[in-house]
């Protein structure tokens, strides 16, 4: 027995040396890098994986796929300098590190994954030996690399540790404290210094206590250690906020209004405006699922119309509403605009043209127009956003099919001859999709008016004086789904017609000759139209494709006139044997699609009276 209990003893204390060898856990459900210092990450259940990532298709669920995009985002010190520029200027890649942590914490990964990214992480940073602390932030750099480019001196140092601390003070006061460790009392993050090649500006993640800064495009840079700077601390309080670093489609609001920040904390460096302009030249994308920096104009126009304290709000309310940030942005913008947050799109994708006329007002940005050199680089003035171009003449018969994204927007801008008197400009979406189609008359570069609908198909048409508009401008702006469409100008008559006598017409336009099919109901069915159309005059022919013995007529004919593209009125005529009657008809057009009946008619029956 007393064998027994020595073994057990010896047992117990080599499992605790054993223990204390592991570098994982802290807690049951915490894994704490050993080698790349400043990462802790919490390993979910399989239910809160699946909660929290599981919309997330970028997170890698295999422990080889893991590995790979760490050493992918992790290239050794002494590799990653000698790679090319990025395609893209990454300023942060907060969301790609992110998914990678994301994707450790699921509990299906290896143990041994966790201890491999440890290393990979590890060797990305060169040697820090020096330190220096100020505030809330220790910085870690070196002044005595090989490699010049992760050099920096004591001065560059201090110099980013006041901007850093003096947006400590900024956003704890306005917004939130950042997320931040412990130093005995005090609220601390760190901050590794080094050359992380030449399309990286910065990084931090939520599993981090610290924050990553490009040692010479950053800390030796006068202008981009003061924005950058503040747009890592900004993620930082973000995740104060709750967000969580790989969170599917949130980069529109996470990298949005960060780069937002640029402009809250160094409004006159102008660096921000790059976002902006990024945005504006590419206005068709999907604002959710595909928007990035490139929202920064989206922030950026919410305090034109609003204040600051709006993305302060927006954030708060997704820290109570369920992590929820569409429907963040609602709340705030039904609070402060009376709008929903479709709404609110559709408000800043006009302003987006209309900031470029001279009457723009609230539709303006206080940037548009301006221009201004930081650091010898030229930002601004703001982009005019691309829009397809086409003069209406009298003659002008023109169409085009194209879609629109969710969220995103389409301009057109139509110049109008001077001796035009009549615009008629016909929109037709598709049904499965939703969209707004505002149309913006313009003279002497000031909007006159601005029409706006949300109906799916819609033909907007005006009279008016020679020369009392020079142009139209219309923005097709997406909803939730947005979808295909189809635009066209003068094709007047072209649409779903509905008659007194409850005939369908389906017509076609093109230049002044009409086509089509007309529904006369279940007892002559559907016959073929031919036409023509020179305002405000029109002739339809309806011809009956049965053979005569079906007991219907041959043809009829509307003639008449139209008015506005959107009613007509004639009288009409029977062919055929026994088909002598004639009278008067009236019809309007409904582009929606609507359910109608099928009766006997009383009018210009297609049947023959015999």
């Amino acid at each position: 027995m007393v064998m027994r209990k020595r073994s057990l003893m010896l047992v117990a204390v080599a499992m605790f040396f054993v223990f204390l060898l592991i570098p994982a856990f802290v807690g049951a459900w915490e894994f704490e890098f050993q080698q790349a210092k400043g990462i802790k990450i919490g390993i979910l259940s399989r239910e809160e994986f699946r909660a929290t990532f599981g919309d997330n298709p970028d997170i890698p669920l295999i422990d080889a796929h893991i590995i790979q995009l760490a050493e992918k985002l992790f290239k050794p010190y002494w590799v990653r300098p000698h790679e090319p520029k990025e395609a893209i200027d990454e300023e942060s890649r907060e969301y790609e590190v992110g998914v990678l942590f994301a994707a450790l914490q699921n509990p299906d990964i290896s143990h041994s994954t966790r201890y491999q990214v440890d290393s990979i992480v590890s060797v990305s940073a060169p040697p820090l030996p020096k330190t220096y602390t100020s505030g809330h932030f220790k910085f870690y750099y070196t002044d005595s690399d090989a490699n010049p480019d992760h050099n920096v001196t004591e001065a560059e140092i201090i110099a980013t540790a006041s901007r850093l601390n003096s947006y400590w003070t900024t956003y704890a006061t306005n917004f939130k404290e950042p997320k931040h460790y412990l130093s005995g009392s005090v609220k601390m993050v760190d901050v590794k210094v080094y050359y992380l090649g030449a399309g990286l500006y910065g990084e931090t993640s939520s599993s981090w206590n610290y924050i990553n800064l490009n040692s010479k495009l950053v800390v030796k840079d006068a202008c981009k250690r003061r924005t950058t700077s503040a747009h890592e601390l900004f993620h930082r309080v973000q995740y104060a906020y709750g967000y969580i670093s790989g969170t599917a489609n949130l980069k529109w609001i996470v990298e949005g209004t960060a780069s937002w920040s640029q402009k809250y904390t160094n409004e006159t460096i102008r660096d921000y405006m790059g976002r902006m302009n990024s945005g504006l030249s590419a206005p068709d994308i999907d604002l959710i699922v595909s928007r990035s920096y490139d929202a920064a104009h989206f922030w950026v126009y919410l305090q034109r119309r609003t204040s600051w304290s709006a993305i302060r709000d927006v954030w708060a309310t997704y820290q109570t509403n369920g992590k929820n940030a569409k429907a963040a942005v609602n709340t705030v913008v039904n609070s402060r605009l009376g709008l929903t947050f479709d709404g609110y799109v559709r408000l800043w994708a006009r302003a987006n043209y209309i900031k470029d006329l001279t009457n723009a007002s609230l539709y303006d940005y206080y940037e548009d127009e301006t221009t201004t050199t930081s650091c010898g680089v030229t930002y601004g003035p703001l982009s005019h956003v691309p829009a397809t171009t086409r003069t209406i003449y009298k003659t002008t018969k023109w169409g085009k099919n194209d879609s629109v994204k969710p969220y995103g927007a389409d301009y057109y801008t139509f110049p109008i001859a001077s001796d035009v008197t009549n615009i008629n400009i016909k929109i037709d979406g598709e049904d499965a999709g939703n969209f707004a189609y505002y149309f913006v008359p313009i003279k002497d570069n000031a909007y006159v008016s601005v029409t706006g609908t949300t109906s799916t198909d819609y033909t907007y048409s005006r009279t008016i004086t020679a020369g009392q508009w020079h142009k139209i401008a219309v923005v097709i702006v997406g909803g939730s789904k947005g979808g295909a469409y189809t635009i066209s100008i003068n094709a007047c008559i072209a649409g779903k017609w509905v008659d007194n006598y409850s005939f369908v017409w389906i017509l076609g336009q093109t230049g002044t000759t009409l086509s089509g099919t007309v529904n006369t109901g279940s007892q002559c069915g559907v016959w073929n139209v031919t036409g023509s159309y020179t305002a405000p005059n029109i002739t339809l022919r309806a011809t009956n494709p049965l053979p005569i013995e079906s007991g219907c007529c041959t043809a009829f004919t509307y003639t008449g006139t139209v008015s506005g593209c959107t009613s007509a009125s004639g009288t009409w005529t029977q062919e055929g044997p026994g088909c002598t009657g004639s009278g008067s008809w009236s019809m309007t057009k409904r582009d929606a699609e609507i359910a109608l009946p099928m009766i006997q008619y009383d009018g210009p029956t297609p049947c023959s009276s015999r």
